[in-house]
């Protein structure tokens, strides 16, 4: 009995040796039910009779398909794995769907300026995305940008302050008439952000209920007083906000976020326009942070 014991305890060490010298690829996959032990073991034994890296060795066997050493991948290097063709999420948000496309790249590169100019150093949380016309280009513009955020794995969250038009329910295949921040201020219930399965790191606060008086719910002081908090709770906020073209809600939001970044679309939004929102927000106190130009 005793040397039964102590072959099992060597097979257990020679085991625990090996998967210590390869990735921890093998046991997540164990952890998910994709592998048995025994596959493990065939797979370790094939990557050291062949010098192939543990992946390889899995799919040469057949035990694994190629989408399960991706979303391996994706967990070990903390990236968000590309939806699949069948998601409700909308296909237009490019960082999550085209993460290799050149807008993607785009949106990256406007993610890092903004951590260099104003999210580092900290405690400059919370940014608005104000336009002139474009309600539909801002709110994808603020969704794609906030799933960059996430990426980095910071803690980012997004809110539709457009009460008027609600955008970014349909973005991210929420309920229409799901709970919002309008419910929220004017005191009609508690609601928490909802986290976004697919996009780790990721939580949207939804517009709420189309509210008859949109302008004095984001001039109230329920408003600074429930969102000022849940922006303390996350490394990055963005605000997405209706388009300046027909009312001055978009003012109110920046103002109380501190900073804006506008939104610009080429060969549509006028230079005297954008001029115009500049001057303003700047004498509200905002600090502009630039502006995005989309094609």
């Amino acid at each position: 009995m005793n040397d039964r014991l102590q072959i099992l305890d060597q097979q257990t060490l020679a085991t625990a040796t090996a998967l210590s010298q390869s990735t921890r690829m093998g046991p997540m996959l164990v952890a998910m039910g994709k592998l048995s032990p025994a596959d493990l073991n065939a797979i370790l034994a094939m990557q050291k009779k062949q010098g192939l890296r543990f992946g390889d060795a899995a799919l040469h066997l057949g035990l694994v398909s190629a989408d399960d050493i991706n979303a391996i991948l994706a967990e070990q290097f903390a990236y968000t794995q590309t939806p699949a063709a069948s998601s409700k999420l909308d296909h237009r948000l490019s960082a999550l769907f085209q993460p290799d496309s050149n807008q993607a790249e785009a949106l990256r590169s406007l993610r890092s300026e903004l951590m260099l100019r104003y999210f580092n150093p900290q405690p400059q949380r919370a940014v608005a995305l104000v336009s002139t016309e474009d309600a539909e280009g801002t709110a994808l513009t603020t969704a794609n940008l906030a799933i960059s955020f996430a990426q980095l794995g910071l803690r980012t969250l997004l809110i539709d302050s457009n009460l008027r038009a609600p955008q970014l329910n349909r973005l991210f295949h929420l309920p229409e008439h799901a709970p919002g921040l309008s419910d929220w201020i004017a005191e009609r219930t508690s609601v928490a952000p909802s986290a976004i399965e697919q996009v780790r790191s990721l939580w949207v606060l939804p517009a709420g209920t189309r509210a008859p008086n949109p302008q004095e719910l984001l001039a109230s002081k329920h408003y600074q007083e429930r969102v000022n908090p849940l922006i303390q709770q996350f490394d990055i906020t963005l605000i997405n906000t209706a388009p300046l073209d027909s009312n001055r809600d978009a003012q109110l939001v920046a103002a109380q976020a501190g900073a804006a970044l506008l939104i610009a679309r080429q060969h549509v939004t006028h230079t005297k326009a954008l001029l115009a929102i500049s001057s303003r927000l700047r004498e509200l106190g905002v600090r502009l942070l630039g502006t995005a130009l989309l094609g």
